[in-house]
Order: structure tokens, then C-alpha cells, then sequence
């Protein structure tokens, strides 16, 4: 039963953290979008935990518990301290408007989607049905990064396309050695 529900449960969460992409550059308060990366986070560390019970791999499961700790409890709170002491409420205004921002981010998908679907259908693994979902999360990560004015939610991009990599990285390598898991996590 869980070999059925496996590539479901890894698609659903992948699709998961795309949307928490989506509520990010929605939001517009720098608490709130803090609290999304985390969320988004969590969302990445459970799939993680879900891949390595289904690999068995030890080495994975602690991957994510360090992922866990780090970016939905430390990093979130390193960064509500920054807004806290910067005292910025809300983000500034990125350089295209939200409603610009969701269609080219929808376009991206689209993108996405269209040059790894023969990538996914070709790969065996059962992770592949989401690689096109990380790679949606991978451009749409890099282009919230380039279109914010601030630092702070420059970095929040940068942190939500570190996690779509890690996703892609999973999803396409089913776990890939300890070392290069925590090279990729610690970039």
C-alpha cells in the first residue's frame, strides 16, 4: 500500500511547496512571507523524512531533521529578528506588481513543465512524476530573488530557490550520498 501511496504522497508535497512559492510572492508583510519560507520548509523536510522511509536510508533521515532544525526553526527566527530590528513591516515593492509577478511565475511553470516532462516520464525512480514541479520551484525561486528591491526578501528568494535545488536534487537522485546532500544543504 505505501509503494501505491509513495509517489503520490512525494507529489503532493512537491506541490506543496510550489504553492507556498505562490503565497510568497502574494503575501506582502516580511513576517508573514518568513513564515511561509518556514512552512515551505517543513513541507521539504517531511518529504525528505517520507523519501528515506521509503529508501531506508539512514543517512537521509538525518538530512532532514537538520533540515527541519535549520530552516523551519532557525532561519526563521534569525530572520523575524532582522525584521524586528530593521523594523521594515512590509516588503517593498517588487519591480513588477503581484498580478505580473503571478503570470510570469505561471508562465515559468508552464516552462518548466513543458522541457522536464520527457526528462520525468523517461527516469524509473518513483519520485520522477514531481521533477517538474521542483524545477517550477527552481525558476520561480530565481525569479522572486531577481524581482524583490530588498535584501531581506532577496534573501527569502534565494532561500526558496536553495530549496527547490534540494527538492530537485531529491526527487531526481532518489538520495544521493550524505555528502553531497549536506553540500547541497549547506550551500
Amino acid at each position: 500500500m505505501f509503494i501505491e501511496l509513495f509517489p503520490r504522497l512525494v507529489t503532493l508535497l512537491s506541490f506543496a511547496m510550489l504553492g507556498t512559492a505562490f503565497l510568497l510572492i502574494v503575501r506582502r508583510d516580511l513576517a508573514g512571507q518568513v513564515r511561509i519560507f518556514a512552512v515551505q520548509s517543513l513541507a521539504l523536510a517531511i518529504l525528505a523524512a517520507v523519501v528515506a522511509a521509503f529508501a531506508r536510508s539512514i543517512e537521509l533521515t538525518g538530512v532532514a531533521l537538520a533540515l527541519a532544525l535549520l530552516k523551519v526553526f532557525i532561519i526563521p527566527r534569525v530572520l523575524n529578528r532582522a525584521v524586528a530590528r530593521i523594523g521594515l513591516q512590509r516588503a517593498a515593492l517588487p519591480y513588477l506588481g503581484t498580478p505580473a509577478t503571478l503570470v510570469v511565475c505561471g508562465g515559468l511553470v508552464v516552462i518548466a513543465f513543458y522541457v522536464m516532462a520527457p526528462i520525468a516520464t523517461s527516469n524509473p525512480l518513483p519520485t520522477a512524476e514531481a521533477i517538474p514541479i521542483a524545477f517550477a520551484g527552481v525558476l520561480v525561486g530565481f525569479f522572486v530573488m531577481v524581482n524583490r528591491r530588498r535584501a531581506l526578501t532577496q534573501i527569502l528568494g534565494f532561500l526558496m530557490l536553495e530549496n527547490s535545488i534540494f527538492l530537485l536534487a531529491l526527487l531526481a537522485t532518489y538520495g544521493v550520498p550524505f555528502i553531497v546532500e549536506m553540500g547541497v544543504f549547506l550551500d
